[in-house]
């Protein structure tokens, strides 16, 4: 999982179709980051950016743009 990834956010580790809802990975937090060691994936909701558990994010489509701009 990285940045401008395509997720699925959903409160259930094992979501149902339809459950959840679709947003883009803007920030990752890893367990060395965060003071408690968690892992944590930011997303927007809302127009919002919110912080969720990696265990609530499911990766849909990998963002397959590398560090080169193409045109």
């Amino acid at each position: 999982m990285k940045v401008g990834d395509l997720v699925r956010v959903s409160y259930n580790t094992r979501p149902k179709p339809g459950e959840g809802y679709i947003s883009i990975v803007l920030a990752i937090c890893t367990p060395e980051m965060h003071r408690n060691g968690m892992h944590l994936v930011s997303v927007l909701e809302h127009g919002q950016a919110k912080w969720y558990p990696v265990g609530y994010i499911e990766v849909i489509n990998e963002n397959r743009r590398s560090g080169e701009n193409k045109i």
